[in-house]
């Protein structure tokens, strides 16, 4: 009976170990800085009135320059490049996009629901590599579409189609 007790036992210690293993905690990230999204300060312009104005820009019929639509918003050039921020991005692309040092954490990232990315997101506008303003958009789509481009600045072309403004 012994034996039996004995050999039993040393099978379960490595199942047991292999369990425990299973439930551990990932490492905590570290980070060097941090960005948060979902602030409310808006020193470029009323976010309402951007978006007004991309919509109103997307209605039109010939292509437009971002600084026009910023400008016609009421905003001031104080910014000099725009990224995304979607459920589709985690911080070490929001960092390639925005060009600053690897180690940034982004706080406010629009969370994910299994594989499908939540419809919203930030347009994060930058001067000196550095985030000035973030514009929040949540209507299920985006209302000023990138495409394969990472960045926008005050020259980029945008194309109007039905309320939104695409890039080339």
């Amino acid at each position: 009976m012994k034996v039996a007790t004995i050999v039993v036992g040393v099978l379960m210690v490595p199942l047991l170990a292999g369990c425990a293993a299973k439930h551990e905690k990932p490492a905590a990230k570290t980070c060097l800085s941090e960005i948060r999204l979902d602030s409310e300060p808006q020193p470029l312009g009323s976010s309402q009135a951007l978006t007004a104005a991309i919509k109103t820009a997307g209605r039109g019929q010939q292509p437009v320059s971002l600084g026009e639509v910023t400008r016609a918003a009421g905003w001031s050039d104080e910014w000099d490049t725009v990224i995304d921020a979607s459920a589709a991005r985690d911080d070490e692309r929001m960092n390639a996009s925005a060009q600053i040092p690897t180690g940034t954490c982004w706080k406010g990232l629009p969370p994910r629901i299994g594989s499908d990315p939540v419809p919203s997101g930030y347009y994060v506008f930058l001067k000196d590599r550095q985030v000035v303003q973030s514009v929040m958009w949540d209507t299920g789509h985006e209302f000023l579409v990138f495409g394969s481009v990472e960045r926008l600045t005050h020259e980029s072309m945008l194309n109007p189609k039905g309320g939104e403004l695409r890039t080339y």
